[in-house]
């Protein structure tokens, strides 16, 4: 997964649309990366928890490399369903709750040791935290930026972009977190380990 996620990243750091955009996107990036090798000896998360979060970064690659508005994902949707607004971004808030679902949850059950349906709510807590809290930074981030701040933040004209932007963070991670818990209550069912 490793090698898979340096080739994406070195394939979407050749010529990126704003060199400037793309380094503020990777910055966080490879904070997050910093910090899962750091953990990895003290926390290991399951291969598939890896495996998800390695999805989710390599989205994250691919629209730091366009700057979420000029993905080709946009220019399809655009053509295939006659929109006038980029989804990339959309679909990586998607993603994060789908995807980060299931790193999360093992985290508040291993660390947090909790169990049963408040193992759910936590996680489904800071998932959302989490995403608010990212959209925040990039506020301040446009705040930074000046005139230019609003191309930064993908607001298309839409005051409610923000608010938009986590509530696919919940749409991604409900479906998620009850594939989860149906998938465990079956194995634990059959006497068999569940995913955490």
């Amino acid at each position: 997964m490793i090698i898979v996620f340096v080739i994406v990243w070195i394939i979407t750091a050749i010529n990126p649309v704003k060199l400037r955009d793309w380094l503020l996107d990777n910055l966080l990036l490879w904070v997050c990366i910093g910090i899962l090798a750091f953990l990895y000896r003290k926390f290991a998360f399951s291969n598939i928890s890896y495996f998800f979060i390695t999805l989710f970064l390599i989205l994250h690659a691919i629209g730091a490399h366009y700057t979420y508005q000029q993905t080709p994902f946009d220019d399809w949707m655009n053509f295939l369903g006659h929109t006038k607004r980029d989804m990339y971004d959309r679909v990586v808030h998607f993603a994060f709750g789908l995807l980060l679902a299931l790193p999360v949850l093992e985290i508040v059950v291993r660390v947090m040791k909790l169990r049963s349906i408040w193992s759910y709510v936590v996680t489904f807590a800071i998932l959302l935290a989490s995403g608010a809290f990212f959209e925040i930074l990039e506020l301040l981030v446009a705040l930074a930026a000046g005139a230019q701040g609003e191309k930064y933040l993908g607001l298309q004209g839409d005051p409610m972009d923000t608010a938009k932007d986590m509530a696919m963070h919940v749409i991604g991670a409900l479906p998620a977190l009850g594939l989860i818990g149906w998938y465990s209550y079956r194995q634990h069912n059959k006497g068999k380990k569940d995913f955490v």
